[in-house]
């Protein structure tokens, strides 16, 4: 099964991130994308990414049904 993994990037490179994923055969890696920028954010707005970023990890992570 290998080790688990996925890519996470910000809303203005997710279709890079998904270019990039199909050019190296990795379609299938989960992809978590948050707002941009993460640069220059005060604490409330990474907190506010930070939250975003774990509700997309528990949707990856959970079992459908």
């Amino acid at each position: 099964m290998g080790t688990p993994s996925g890519l996470i990037a910000t809303a203005a490179f997710q279709a890079l991130a998904v270019s990039e994923l199909q050019a190296l055969g990795a379609r299938g890696l989960p992809l978590l994308v948050v707002d941009h920028p993460l640069g220059g954010e005060k604490p409330e707005g990474v907190l506010r990414r930070a939250h975003q970023a774990v509700e997309q990890l528990a949707g990856l992570i959970t079992p459908a049904g």
